[in-house]
């Protein structure tokens, strides 16, 4: 990068309107790789105009928007030149898109410390992160990697004081060990994302075709998922879920609106809430959206609607 000109129109401006132009070229509405060109905009070539606004518009770009990164991009067996360039000292807010060890640990039998079940590795770097203020990590394609974290953190098995609690569905939140003023979270996305409106519209009392348009609109976030919590929820509205999910595991439904989880100490709401999301992981995996239209039809069919 070259030294900035001083004659660069740029630079006859106040820094006040320098920071609002950075900002308006360099927020962006979803989270970025910084190893990849953001889609849409040419503007982070802004970056490499000369030392001085790369200076002023990297403290924009970190403040404004959230980094998404992986495991690989901290693991200690994986190259550099294969990692994302990032400035752990100044990210604010952080997406982990996935919760998989990286390719150079997934060969080994010994995996380093970052991408070992305990992620103690992982944990302590984020917690040496010194402007760090939120950590949204994405598990839904490593359900067996997170419970098993999950199971070592009651155990003690990772950081001294670590708690993970399940506070809504697929929503796990992470305190204790020094994370106590960052809002540090594991999701499972497809579900934390789909389940609240899909919920919301089983209460609702829209028509059949009404429900549908907003099915319609939901399957444009995720393709599947809307239409398998429909079924469930619309089950349990109807009391059809043991027809659906059996007996026994039907007995693992949470009503979110009901006085008894209200009711609920801490521990207990979180087993609850625990079970089940696992229950709701389960059936999502084991079935597709056609044939839970399918099913819904049905049942619907049985009932005379």
């Amino acid at each position: 990068m070259s030294d900035p000109f001083p004659s660069s129109p740029l630079f006859k401006l106040s820094p006040e309107l320098r920071l609002q132009i950075y900002t308006h070229l360099l927020t962006f509405p979803t989270p970025i790789h910084l190893r990849q060109h953001v889609p849409g905009t040419p503007h982070t070539a802004l970056l490499r105009t000369n030392r001085q606004i790369h200076h002023e518009a990297q403290a924009v770009l970190y403040d404004s928007n959230t980094i998404s990164l992986s495991r690989n991009d901290f693991c200690l067996f994986t190259d550099p030149v294969l990692q994302t360039p990032v400035e752990t000292g100044q990210v604010r807010q952080l997406r982990f898109t996935s919760f998989g060890e990286s390719l150079a640990c997934h060969v080994l039998v010994e995996r380093c410390a970052v991408c070992r079940d305990d992620a103690r590795g992982l944990l302590e770097t984020l917690g040496a992160m010194p402007v760090l203020r939120s950590v949204t990590i994405d598990y839904s394609t490593q359900i067996a990697n997170f419970m098993r974290f999950r199971q070592l953190a009651a155990e003690g098995g990772t950081l001294v004081g670590l708690t993970i609690t399940c506070v809504s569905v697929g929503v796990y939140r992470v305190r204790g060990a020094g994370f106590d003023q960052v809002d540090f979270t594991f999701s499972h996305r497809p579900l934390a994302s789909i389940w609240p409106d899909v919920a919301t519209l089983s209460y609702s009392l829209l028509s059949e075709e009404e429900q549908e348009t907003v099915l319609a609109r939901l399957r444009t976030q995720d393709p599947d998922t809307p239409d398998k919590l429909w079924l469930l929820l619309w089950a349990a509205q109807h009391g059809r879920l043991p027809d659906v999910l059996g007996e026994q595991v039907a007995g693992a439904w949470v009503d979110e609106s009901s006085d008894a989880l209200a009711g609920m100490s801490g521990e207990q709401r979180d087993d609850a809430m625990h079970g089940f999301t696992v229950m709701l992981q389960t059936f999502l995996k084991a079935h597709t959206a056609v044939q839970c239209r399918r099913v819904l039809g049905l049942l619907r069919d049985s009932v005379g609607m």
